[in-house]
């Protein structure tokens, strides 16, 4: 009523009802478009879905393809639906639940066959469409006719053991780069998340051996927002952008052109005596799919310093030094030992996987797991921004500065930093994860590499 009274005086509040008018029709628009497509979703709902913790190194989710559902990865750091299926053969189904494209009465096949590069191996995979939902039946994120990839055969080895039956990629474009399938000339399909309407989700892992972690979409689910930057015009969708930089939540842009890559200025760990690997610049991927921090080779010195330092019988974690990350606009994020050490059968040792790659930003790092355990991750495609907020052990993100309540603490952040302004770190924060180095997932593949 206050704008409609402010539109018959004619003042600034008039022009607000035009431009929300314009944005349901737009949306409207939208809609009616993906329907005619086969698409279909519903906006802005909740909608939160678990992921099982396997051995520490891999969190696996729900999916439904057709009729069939399967435990999948759901990976930052990859891009297509890439499903084991029935066309693989005895040797890479045997003991798992695959993809069937008989039992589906929505599939349509095709004859295009792809080969894609993971770090871990080559998959070769013939398309085919079907329904698709994150989660189970009752997902109200679904699409219809999507594009999958039915594993013919794969050179992955802990895929010959692992548990998961696809890799969901929840990279943030529209198509799949260039260069990283063969043949290159294959017409390339809309990805799941536009096709599906998806602008911004969350991912979080809890902390523990066998705590599970969460993806989340809808206004619940990524709380640096309380409107859909997907159905409001431009100037509504700053305010969006406005709300996810307040209290708890700090942005950090996305630079990487095909990866969720972000720019680092410093890395340092106090008392090592060792010189700030990213002075003159590094980039970072946050990826779902890795299960440690790999680091560059310029990082050598400093991993190597906490090799040495770190005791094999893990007797000295509490001396172990956190892991300070400066990134974009003065953003200081931490990792204590629990996000670096790693506890096996035959003692501690350091959980760094060296990753040569470079990129306009420098020398790349990847923040796997180790990173979502610490901190509630919102990946938002809209505003090609990450919303970052420190995570309780029990994934809620801590949305007011969180102030140390030991006044002795030995580790928290400067309160310079941006993000918060004190945080301490807990006796638990200093142990080592337990992991199962078999199962681990590699870093993004570096073969056909491109930030």
């Amino acid at each position: 009523q206050a704008c409609m009274t402010a539109v018959e005086r004619r003042d600034g509040c008039g022009l607000l009802l035009p431009l929300l008018l314009l944005a349901q029709a737009l949306a409207t628009a939208r809609s009616v478009s993906l329907l005619r497509k086969g698409r279909s979703f519903k906006a802005n709902v909740d909608n939160k879905l678990e992921l099982k913790n396997v051995l520490g190194v891999q969190y696996h989710g729900t999916f439904r393809a057709g009729d069939q559902e399967l435990p999948v990865i759901y990976d930052t750091g990859s891009w297509e639906i890439v499903l084991l299926s029935k066309l693989c053969g005895d040797s890479c189904t045997r003991g798992k639940v695959v993809y069937d494209a008989n039992l589906s009465t929505s599939f349509v096949t095709s004859d295009d066959v792809m080969k894609v590069q993971y770090a871990g191996g080559s998959v070769t995979a013939k398309q085919g469409f079907d329904s698709v939902s994150f989660g189970d039946k009752d997902s109200p994120y679904t699409a219809k006719n999507m594009s999958i990839w039915q594993v013919v055969e794969h050179q992955i080895p802990v895929w010959k053991t692992a548990r998961f039956s696809g890799i969901i990629g929840l990279g943030h474009t529209r198509h799949m780069p260039e260069g990283f399938r063969e043949p290159p000339d294959l017409t390339p399909d809309e990805l799941m998340l536009p096709a599906m309407g998806i602008d911004m989700f969350s991912i979080c892992l809890e902390r523990g051996i066998a705590t599970p972690g969460w993806m989340a979409m809808g206004p619940k689910a990524t709380p640096v927002s309380k409107l859909s930057a997907r159905v409001l015009s431009m100037a509504l969708a700053r305010k969006v952008q406005a709300l996810a930089a307040g209290p708890g939540f700090a942005s950090v842009p996305v630079v990487g052109e095909v990866h969720w890559g972000i720019s680092v200025s410093g890395v340092q760990a106090e008392g090592l005596g060792v010189s700030d690997p990213c002075l003159f610049g590094c980039g970072a991927i946050i990826d779902s799919g890795t299960s440690f921090i790999a680091a560059p080779p310029s990082a050598r010195l400093l991993t190597d310093a906490i090799k040495k330092k770190l005791k094999r019988d893990c007797s000295n974690l509490d001396e172990l030094p956190v892991l300070r990350l400066q990134l974009e606009g003065g953003v200081v994020v931490e990792l204590p030992p629990l996000a670096y050490i790693l506890k096996l059968s035959r003692g501690c040792r350091t959980g760094f996987v060296e990753l040569d790659v470079a990129s306009k930003q420098g020398p790349v790092w990847v923040l796997g797991m180790p990173f979502l355990r610490y901190y509630y991750t919102v990946f938002d495609r809209s505003s090609m921004r990450i919303h970052i907020a420190p995570s309780t052990p029990g994934c809620e993100p801590i949305l007011t500065p969180e102030v140390a309540s030991n006044a002795t603490a030995p580790h928290f952040a400067a309160a310079g930093g941006g993000l918060y302004a004190k945080r301490a770190f807990s006796p638990a924060d200093f142990e080592a994860m337990e992991a199962d180095m078999d199962e681990a997932l590699p870093p993004p593949a570096s073969k056909f590499f491109v930030f």
